[in-house]
């Protein structure tokens, strides 16, 4: 047996029978409530069939419907149809499921919210004009989000679901408040990382306090902002430490935002070697792994080949491997690197950085939504026209649905 096929047994009691997991992915599949839809069972039938029972993180569930990151994302309020979600859960059986939790803050692009919020009124993310300037949230509306990533936990526990992921990387809210680029708060929530890390650190305990014994509370962590003046490696390793203190069952290791787009390999200082090109965060993975003591470390991004999964886990920094876009081009690939297939490469995109960004992020939701209609992947789709159905869906999608949501958030209790 290979360390790739090695179980492994999270704190939380959770086993995993190999160590590659398909890691969160927009999905955009909901309907017009934010509800789970037969596309998600459809999809989470085919990537289970393709997990040889790993581990499946599902894309981004939104804890408040004012506030989405795609138009058709999953909401997970009070509104949330629990049975659907179970039927979701129940189609990628034999796989262990985790649901991320997410709040996308100043990341709300302009169709879904006029004006996005952030722990700071910080700039407008610079991005094809798609995003507002968002104004600060008050106090008591930073203690109402902590509160909603618990009742999301509570409600994924009823569902049925092995456990939650909070979305503290990428540039989403969790990840504004750890940034002190966007986070230039005086009070509890700002400062040094240790006010920074509060929503963070808070949101996990909600989630623990919401869910019984045996659920698995995970965290998606940036190692970096790429950015000068935001988080830093030597943050991210006190926020590890702060994390573990908190009692997390794993913590997930990617990188970037939207402005500093990391997570797709796009920023100079990812450096330019093979080992570089191909596992994007592998250089901060021994920190994390020191850091975070017996808890497990997740790399997520830009790994392909069946030879750098298994030299990640035989350094000792890292002990599951996160695979994204490489199983929305084939939903079979864990299998196949399990069974000793050599991995496989990704489409190139030459496009400038903020539409080719949107495009390639387009490219992957759409061969999502093609296996959530029971259809093959079509690897053949232009980037140019996925980043034009991605600018159009979401003007669409969005502005349509206005009135709706507003109407389920009066609605809502409390």
């Amino acid at each position: 047996m290979t360390l790739l096929e090695s179980p492994l047994t999270l704190p939380s009691g959770l086993v995993l029978p190999h160590r590659i997991v398909k890691a969160a992915m927009t999905e955009n599949l909901s309907d017009a409530d934010n509800q789970p839809t037969t596309r998600h069972e459809a999809l989470y039938r085919r990537w289970a069939q393709g997990a040889a029972g790993g581990l499946l993180v599902t894309g981004n569930l939104m804890v408040d419907r004012r506030y989405l990151e795609r138009s058709r994302n999953i909401v997970a309020d009070a509104h949330l149809d629990v049975a659907r979600l179970r039927r979701v859960r129940e189609a990628a059986r034999p796989s262990p499921v985790i649901a991320q939790l997410n709040h996308p803050g100043r990341q709300t692009n302009r169709f879904l919210a006029s004006t996005p919020v952030a722990p700071s009124a910080a700039a407008a993310v610079p991005m094809m004009g798609m995003f507002a300037r968002p104004r600060a949230l008050e106090a008591v509306e930073i203690e109402k989000i902590v509160a909603a990533f618990g009742a999301a936990a509570a409600l994924c526990q009823d569902a049925g679901l092995d456990g939650v992921q909070v979305h503290a990387a990428h540039g989403y809210l969790l990840a504004q408040f750890l940034s002190p680029h966007v986070n230039q708060r005086t009070d509890r929530w700002g400062g040094d990382v240790t006010g920074r890390s509060r929503a963070l650190v808070e949101s996990v305990r909600a989630a623990r306090t919401r869910t019984g014994p045996g659920f698995t509370v995970a965290v998606k962590l940036n190692s970096s902002d790429f950015r000068h003046g935001g988080f830093t490696e030597d943050d991210a390793e006190q926020v590890i430490r702060l994390l573990v203190a908190e009692g997390v069952d794993l913590i997930e290791i990617s990188g970037g935002t939207y402005e500093s787009p990391a997570l797709f390999g796009e920023v100079a200082e990812l450096g330019s070697g093979a080992s570089a090109k191909e596992a994007y965060f592998a250089a901060f993975a021994r920190r994390a792994r020191a850091a975070a003591g017996d808890v497990p470390v997740m790399l997520t991004g830009g790994i392909r080949t069946r030879s750098v999964m298994e030299a990640l886990l035989a350094d000792g920094g890292v002990d599951l491997i996160g695979l994204g876009r490489p199983v929305a081009i084939d939903p079979d690939l864990p299998a196949k690197l399990l069974a000793g297939a050599p991995g496989t490469t990704l489409p190139r995109y030459t496009l400038p950085t903020a539409i080719g960004f949107a495009g390639e992020s387009e490219w992957y939701e759409a061969q999502i939504g093609r296996m959530g209609a029971g259809l093959e992947v079509k690897p053949g789709l232009n980037a140019a026209v996925a980043a034009t159905r991605f600018v159009a869906g979401e003007l669409g999608r969005g502005l349509s649905a206005r009135r709706r949501r507003a109407r389920l958030v009066a609605s809502t209790p409390g």
